[in-house]
């Protein structure tokens, strides 16, 4: 097996165990502090989110991007972006309870957000250190102090709900496994490359110079992608209304850590195919990436159709909206598995800044659709526009990659697995009043069984690719075209 092969799977037996552990914290959250509780929660962390891009300004991408390169000073690269990125998110950071203070209304999530600046500052400086150990395919730390970090969370959200039952102390939980998570890193780290403070500020010129395309290009994205909740917040809607929001928004979360898992580890190998000009690798990746991610994601549209209301009833029964909503949130997901392969593509050929007025774009009609669709159908015209800005955000990365990349693509893998999936919907659309004589969790654990179990045999039967094929995307042969 092949460096590759191991570190994917590594990376993605590490992120199927913070996924499990990151929906018993949200189990934990949503039973203890109730739909309402969980949609406070949500709004003061996702306050917080738009000053911690502020603090990544595309840093994290710009790292691993830098250091691919040919003869890269790592060292002195590292040792700059440390001192830049622990400058900023201290500024940042503290700018975010600093505002909130002058919210109207922010009882509630005042003290979630001075509490939640902290997890961002501490998961800001591990976010940096990744690309060290994804240009080297070395997962193991990384992996290890991500599930560390969401354990850790996890019991002491557990303890504060069986004892004090207070959303503030369960943020808190959340920080002492972020400040976990980066002192593994920084160790691990410095173990590999002697770190230091550096101010060359030569370099954090070049540096800024090339991440602010992409940090400008995140936080417009942010705009649509996370602006949803604090419109629903700002226009008056109920925190139950934006719990049921944020419910249905943890699937979506945990379908897109696939594509953007699998982008940190297929940016330096596209970026090194390219500045190498060793374009039949750049498009034999390109491609087997385009399959693999329609194989992996198409059937989830599918999916949510069929059983998105028994999934998040199962969940807790009153989420009906939250499982009505991944109707239009998970298509918006799936479409977030390309727009990553290309915006991560667009970054690897260095065509940022014209990608830049595209996000910028995009994010001014995004809020015109939340002023215009959130005030009369709430949550609703909140994952509309969620679904109408990924798709065009998607659509332009694709215009920008071919204007630099002009290579055939096929879209026969795409094909066979919509007509997979749509058999798969068929079917479980036809079982669901024979399963409604079990109970809730045990006909919604059939239906996920028979479901895969028909997606992986109508795609074998429509002569997908097979095993092996999958195996060659990671093989030692693949990388060196």
């Amino acid at each position: 097996m092949s460096t590759l092969a191991k570190s994917s799977l590594l990376q993605i037996s590490g992120k199927l165990a913070g996924i499990f552990f990151g929906l018993g914290t949200f189990y934990i959250l949503l039973h203890f502090f109730g739909t309402e509780g969980y949609g406070v929660f949500t709004t003061a962390l996702t306050y917080v989110t738009f000053f911690s891009i502020v603090v990544d300004f595309g840093l994290t991408i710009t790292t691993a991007q830098m250091i691919a390169e040919k003869g890269a000073d790592e060292k002195r690269i590292l040792s700059n972006l440390f001192a830049l990125r622990v400058v900023s998110a201290l500024i940042f950071m503290t700018l975010a309870p600093l505002s909130a203070w002058f919210l109207p209304g922010n009882e509630k999530i005042f003290p979630l957000i001075c509490i939640g600046s902290a997890t961002y500052f501490f998961g800001a400086i591990s976010q940096m250190f990744i690309g060290v150990f994804q240009k080297r395919l070395e997962l193991v730390t990384p992996v290890l102090a991500e599930m560390g970090s969401r354990a850790l969370a996890l019991v002491g959200v557990l303890f504060v709900g069986l004892t004090t039952r207070s959303l503030a102390h369960a943020t808190i939980a959340f920080a002492v496994g972020a400040l976990l998570q980066v002192l593994i890193m920084l160790v691990a780290t410095h173990r590999r490359i002697s770190l230091r403070f550096s101010w060359d500020f030569s370099l954090w010129k070049e540096i800024i110079s090339r991440s602010w395309p992409i940090g400008l290009s995140i936080f417009f994205n942010l705009l649509y992608l996370k602006g949803d909740v604090l419109f629903l917040w700002a226009m008056g809607k109920t925190d139950v209304e934006i719990g049921h929001y944020g419910a249905a928004y943890k699937v979506v979360d945990i379908l897109t850590m696939v594509p953007v898992t699998f982008m940190g580890l297929m940016l330096p190998l596209l970026t090194l195919a390219w500045t190498s000009k060793n374009k039949t690798l750049f498009t034999k990746r390109m491609q087997q990436t385009i399959d693999l991610f329609a194989l992996i994601a198409i059937p989830f549209i599918f999916g949510a159709w069929a059983l998105g209301v028994p999934l998040m009833t199962a969940v807790k029964p009153d989420l009906v909206l939250a499982g009505q909503l991944l109707w239009v949130l998970v298509p918006a997901a799936v479409i977030v598995f390309f727009g990553s392969l290309f915006g991560h593509t667009v970054v690897a050929i260095q065509a940022q800044r014209p990608m830049t007025w595209n996000y910028c774009i995009v994010a001014i009609l995004g809020i015109i659709g939340y002023l215009v669709l959130v005030p009369p159908f709430g949550a609703w015209g909140a994952a509309w526009v969620t679904l109408a800005c990924e798709s065009a955000i998607a659509i332009l990365a694709v215009v920008v990659v071919r204007k630099h990349w002009k290579e055939k693509v096929s879209l026969g893998i795409c094909l066979k697995a919509i007509l997979a999936s749509a058999i798969m919907f068929a079917v479980l659309k036809g079982i669901q009043i024979p399963l409604a004589s079990f109970s809730p969790l045990v006909s919604l654990a059939l239906s996920l069984v028979v479901g895969a179990l028909l997606y992986v045999g109508a795609i074998a039967l429509l002569k997908g690719p097979t095993l092996r094929d999958a195996k060659r995307l990671f093989s030692a042969d693949s990388q060196q075209g």
